[in-house]
């Protein structure tokens, strides 16, 4: 990274720390993601009135695991005070999470011991979460489920619109030809 790259990647990560605005952030493996929402989520914290108003979404499992290991990590520690030493992303960190602390403390909220309530999951989590409070409206009732392995489900996708379409015409032929290759070899949802 070029010396002129890193005060405009400080500018980018303190502005995506503030709860002002709303943000996405892309970037490579490695690069900070994890600690960047992780700053994020101990600075709603601070503000919020409950912490299940802030949901973080992460794709995978392990990042939402991760996530919420480094929150509540954050939050053990903030009761202690922080070495001198400590560098400047420490002094960042322990600072939100002191607030956040605070907050949470002032609030009844006992984080520490309710993990419960910080809402740090995966979009399918999010969306089971969701049909389940909303069995109506979801039109799935109380039957909802999360699966690891979805490719199944596509395939039968795939073979009730090909079966719902006028078998004379040209894409319901290759529809029909897609579930059949599907039916014979899910890999191919993969490629």
């Amino acid at each position: 990274m070029t010396t002129d790259a890193v005060p405009a990647d400080q500018a980018l990560r303190a502005r995506a720390v503030d709860p002002e605005g709303s943000f996405i952030v892309q970037a490579p493996a490695g690069s900070g993601k994890t600690s960047l929402l992780t700053l994020r989520f101990l600075r709603l914290l601070a503000t919020v009135d409950c912490p299940e108003q802030i949901v973080a979404i992460t794709f995978t499992r392990k990042a939402a695991a991760e996530m919420r290991h480094r929150i509540l990590a954050a939050l053990k520690t903030a009761a202690e005070p922080l070495a001198e030493t400590a560098p400047p992303h420490e002094r960042e960190l322990h600072r939100h999470a002191s607030a956040a602390l605070v907050h949470s403390r002032a609030r009844g909220w006992g984080l520490e011991h309710n993990p419960a309530r910080l809402h740090v999951q995966t979009i399918d989590g999010l969306n089971y979460w969701l049909a389940r409070r909303l069995p109506l409206a979801s039109r799935i009732g109380t039957s909802a489920t999360v699966i690891d392995d979805a490719r199944p489900l596509y395939a039968e996708a795939a073979r009730r619109t090909v079966a719902g379409l006028d078998a004379d015409g040209p894409v319901a032929a290759r529809l029909d030809r897609l579930a059949r290759a599907l039916n014979h070899d899910p890999r191919l949802l993969a490629r």
